[in-house]
């Protein structure tokens, strides 16, 4: 089910894309002539006034919208030549072509604000899983020297606040060796506790086994702070991933690595293939918080990867309509061609070698 969720988050992520520019062209009054789900072969289409609506057979690509007169080459009767794209104004075009970007944004938005209002996120509190009374050869841990038990929730550790677990492995990683105070709740009351974390594996270690996640789910109002915190989060983390993996030097070494067999870590492309491989993972590891939020991201993606100023996503399109208002003149569309297969072609070669490593390259850790 987890895989069909991302599949069906994909294919969500690019019609809506198509729907954005197919609803503000309408409201705009440009002639839209169809709107289609999928690419390749027609499956089932019908006609509602001038648009064409219907499926074709590679349905999870997404679909498009053909608006007339996108292309300055296209003929259009001159009767309708104030319908086309090209021959509205700069405003109405610039909204068009960045509708699909806005969506995504909007959409994976309102994916993160239902999973923190609605399915809740997991979260592994401070809390003592279980207490390891001795390690393999029989060395008593330090926990097992307190009165630590099962179920306390460990609030702070040397006056710093722990709320979750991760905040409780980062005071005791460091401080192997070194007396700590540890302020715990048990049934409602709270007491102090004193332990020396041990050195093992080159860090603290006191003995607390991790306890089960639990679903913790926010008001409207924390959910949508919440929100802005991870969105903020996401956008600058699908940024830098989008600047890194485009960046010509490490492009690359990713192409060097698929010959030589090497593993290029977490820089490397993923495709839907990879994604959907680890999605039974993603759902151990998260639920479906984590498969949302991953469709969310993906959105993210889509958005960055259209709003690039390259001919033809729609921020080359966006970019071409700056430049006619600026220059006052159409823009020679033939001599775009060759840029446009040249986007194309290295989209492709990077979709590919991303396939190629999810074929035959190491795992994925999404962690």
């Amino acid at each position: 089910m987890s895989a069909v969720a991302i599949l069906i988050g994909l294919f969500a992520a690019i019609f809506f894309h198509e729907a954005a520019h197919f609803a503000t062209a309408k409201a705009f009054g440009m002639k839209v002539t169809e709107f289609f789900a999928g690419f390749g072969p027609r499956l089932w289409s019908f006609r509602r006034g001038e648009t064409e609506y219907g499926i074709k057979l590679f349905l999870p690509l997404g679909g498009y919208v053909k608006i007339t007169g996108m292309s300055p080459m296209e003929e259009v009767d001159p009767s309708e030549e104030h319908r086309t794209y090209r021959g509205s104004p700069f405003w109405q075009k610039s909204i068009v072509v960045l509708a699909g970007v806005a969506a995504n944004f909007a959409f994976a938005f309102l994916i993160f604000y239902l999973v923190f209002a609605g399915l809740g996120v997991p979260q592994t509190e401070s809390r003592v899983g279980d207490v390891i009374t001795a390690l393999d050869d029989g060395t008593p841990t330090p926990a097992s020297r307190t009165d630590l038990t099962a179920g306390d929730l460990i609030v702070a550790v040397d006056g710093v606040p722990t709320e979750f677990w991760g905040d409780l492995l980062g005071e005791l990683r460091d401080k192997a060796g070194v007396q700590l105070e540890q302020d715990v709740v048990r049934d409602g009351t709270s007491f102090v506790t004193t332990l020396t974390p041990m050195e093992r594996d080159g860090r603290g270690f006191v003995g607390i086994a991790v306890p089960d996640p639990v679903t913790r789910r926010f008001g409207p109002v924390d959910a949508l702070s919440e929100t802005i915190s991870i969105y903020r989060d996401a956008i600058e983390a699908s940024v830098n991933a989008v600047g890194t993996l485009l960046w010509p030097p490490n492009l690359l070494d990713l192409f060097g690595d698929a010959v030589e067999g090497n593993d290029p870590g977490n820089t490397r492309p993923v495709t839907i293939v990879g994604i959907v491989g680890e999605s039974s993972n993603i759902f151990e590891a998260s639920g479906w918080a984590g498969i949302m939020s991953l469709i969310a991201g993906l959105n993210i993606i889509v958005a960055l990867f259209n709003v690039l100023p390259l001919f033809p996503l729609d921020g080359g399109h966006f970019a071409v309509a700056v430049y006619e208002k600026l220059r006052g003149k159409p823009v020679d569309v033939e001599k775009l061609i060759p840029l446009a297969v040249g986007v194309i072609m290295f989209f492709i070669s990077i979709f590919l070698l991303g396939l190629w490593f999810d074929l035959f390259g190491p795992g994925l850790d999404f962690g």
